[in-house]
């Protein structure tokens, strides 16, 4: 799954190559890349409703990014691969980035302390299993409360899993509340855990307005005869194409019964790419596609607590959910037991 945290994206575009001084809220990134002269990545940053999402050029093996935070936020690196990486920028700060394009894993912010406490963890944990690497995050948290990556490393490690207990998240939150009793990143996700328990199974959601290809409005559960597939899915995804495909394939033998409705909402902020995926489905009736251009910053999105792309929430006719995750072939086995 690509992690777009969750959770968080607003899909405005920002101006951020500038090469002037710093000032007031403003950062900057300049990078570097040993083994790579030319390309093109997404940065996108966790700030609650601040969050913003704009596309980085590389050029001659090096970019420069420029924007601005009123306090320390992790920023997220999207690679065309799907990779993801973190660096903090708080106001003023001046941050320089290294990379391996063949080794994206292994990369190094310096230019401020809490990039310098994410290094280490990394160096640490580089060569871990998952199971070690989380016992990691949960010592870092621990030991380094008042710290903005003892808040990333609870979303990543602990927040974003299903594995994790209720108990030990509440734990952790007494943590690192008394330390950021304001931080817009943590509120964020102690909000964002309250909405994810309106997809667990079994659970009624509430209807939403969704935007459809030639701008109208749909209520999506405007008919209450339908049940209803929704896939969240975008076109900056590295199998989004594929995840859209197996869907629709996998609906082959129940769309022509007039019992389920795939709807795919698109978490793009650049329409036309969008348009141009979609295109081939332009004379079907049994899958609705719809974008509003927000991203995770679409107040559908937020009302139906999505944090991460691809995925998908399996409806009955009462907005019961039956089945959400990525997994397809699970979603095979919910709609041969539900729908006949």
């Amino acid at each position: 799954m690509v992690r777009v945290k969750v959770t968080m994206i607003c899909m405005a575009a920002m101006a951020l190559l500038v090469s002037c001084g710093l000032d007031g809220n403003s950062f900057r990134i300049k990078g570097r890349f040993r083994d790579m002269q030319a390309g093109e990545l997404y940065i996108y940053n966790l700030n609650g409703d601040h969050a913003r999402l704009d596309t980085i050029n590389i050029q001659e093996g090096k970019f420069r990014y420029r924007g601005e935070t009123d306090e320390v936020t992790p920023y997220i690196l999207v690679f065309p691969n799907g990779v993801e990486q973190v660096v903090f920028a708080g106001p003023g700060e001046d941050l320089e980035y290294e990379a391996t394009a063949n080794d994206l894993k292994n990369y190094v912010v310096s230019g401020s302390e809490e990039n310098h406490l994410m290094n280490k963890f990394r160096e640490e944990t580089y060569t871990l299993n998952p199971s070690l690497t989380t016992n990691t995050a949960r010592i870092y948290i621990k030991d380094n409360p008042a710290s903005p990556v003892a808040i990333y490393l609870f979303d990543h490690y602990f927040a974003q899993s299903e594995e994790v207990s209720d108990t030990e998240l509440r734990e952790l939150l007494k943590v690192l509340r008394p330390r950021h009793p304001h931080h817009h990143y943590l509120l964020d996700i102690e909000s964002r855990l309250k909405t994810t328990a309106r997809r667990e199974t079994g659970k009624t959601l509430p209807d939403v307005t969704l935007t459809t290809k030639d701008g109208k409005s749909l209520r999506l559960w405007a008919s209450p005869k339908d049940y209803i597939l929704i896939a969240f899915w975008a076109t900056w995804m590295p199998d989004g194409s594929d995840f859209l495909w197996r869907l629709k394939n996998t609906l082959r033998d129940y769309r022509d019964n007039g019992q389920l409705r795939l709807v795919a909402v698109s978490l793009d902020v650049e329409r036309y790419r969008w348009e141009d995926m979609i295109r081939p489905d332009t004379a079907s009736t049994y899958i609705t596609h719809c974008c509003d251009g927000l991203g995770f910053e679409s107040k559908a999105i937020k009302t139906l607590g999505i944090d991460a792309i691809p995925y998908y929430i399996l409806t009955d006719k009462t907005r019961k959910v039956l089945d959400s995750g990525e997994d397809v072939d699970q979603l095979t086995t919910m709609l041969q037991k539900n729908i006949h």
